[in-house]
């Protein structure tokens, strides 16, 4: 599917200019969330709306200024799919990996940055939820909301959850994205230096030689009137420098270290099946028998 937008905001164009991730345009002819609608045959290419996207970071930027405060409030959500009767706490986390070059704020430079979904159960047991399991949760009703007061009222709700999930996220989210990225980091940084420092060095040999050249030639009366030897040794002595300030740079890049595990936001999730057991009714035969029925109706469709 492609759109088209008539008109930015000005809040969003100047967030753009603001976040330094490029400049928003005032509208766009065609823009495209899927990768396969980008080219059409006939039609103008649409701009690609992703993570890096200036127009799609500058709304997300200044979505999260203004309501991110919601994320910490947290909500009550009910997934349909857990016939279970337990509760549990779902927390949105958010751990980044930095290297030592300073970014242009000063601080260190952010080279990754990972999403997280931890689970607290009843009995303090912290679980993966996998990537972004809150797509298929609902709403709490406003007429269940009674019926959910013993739930809110429980003990260990009461608990310092955060702090039990900062500790585990530090402990084992966070080195195992360390690890990941230094790996990479350490290959790509390896082969950049043999790279940067095979063509810097043989252009500055090529500008020493040219500097001895042009100074013999200078020496027996043949001047360059387009370059001589002061400006051949110059040249020399810049690139000999770039070297040297790209090879403290891939230096800074290799020392990497991550920082504490971040927690955005959270809620508290009801199977439905507690709620059907607050509200007196068994669970539903046909939840519990979903995947069978679906299994049934492909093996019927491929007959």
């Amino acid at each position: 599917l492609r759109y088209e937008i008539t008109h930015v905001p000005a809040a969003i164009r100047n967030r753009g200019g603001l976040a330094g991730g490029g400049p928003v345009l005032n509208k766009y002819e065609r823009v495209t969330f899927d990768k396969e609608s980008i080219q059409q045959p006939g039609r103008a290419a649409a701009e690609f709306l992703c993570p890096g996207n200036p127009l799609m970071d500058a709304v997300t930027d200044l979505v999260l200024e203004r309501y991110r405060h919601l994320l910490r409030q947290g909500t009550i959500l009910v997934d349909p799919s857990d016939l279970g009767d337990e509760p549990r706490v779902l927390y949105y986390l958010e751990h980044t990996v930095q290297d030592a070059r300073p970014g242009r704020n000063g601080e260190r430079r952010v080279i990754s940055r990972q999403m997280q979904f931890l689970e607290v159960m009843a009995g303090g047991e912290i679980r993966s939820a996998g990537p972004a399991p809150f797509h298929d949760y609902q709403p709490l009703k406003d007429t269940e909301r009674s019926l959910i007061e013993p739930v809110l009222s429980a003990d260990w709700l009461r608990g310092d959850l955060e702090s039990h999930i900062r500790t585990y996220a530090a402990q084992t989210l966070a080195p195992r994205h360390l690890q990941e990225v230094k790996k990479r980091r350490e290959e790509t940084i390896l082969k950049t230096e043999a790279a940067v420092r095979d063509r810097l060095t043989k252009e500055v040999n090529y500008w020493d030689f040219r500097a001895e050249e042009l100074k013999a030639q200078e020496q027996a009366g043949k001047a360059n009137a387009r370059l001589n030897s002061d400006l051949a040794r110059r040249r020399a002595d810049e690139l000999q420098a770039r070297l040297q300030k790209r090879m403290e740079e891939l230096e800074q890049e290799r020392h990497i270290s991550v920082a504490p595990p971040v927690i955005l936001g959270g809620a508290l999730v009801l199977p439905i099946g507690l709620l059907m057991k607050l509200q007196g009714q068994p669970p539903s035969l046909f939840a519990r028998k979903t995947k069978a029925v679906e299994l049934a109706a492909m093996q019927a469709v491929m007959e």
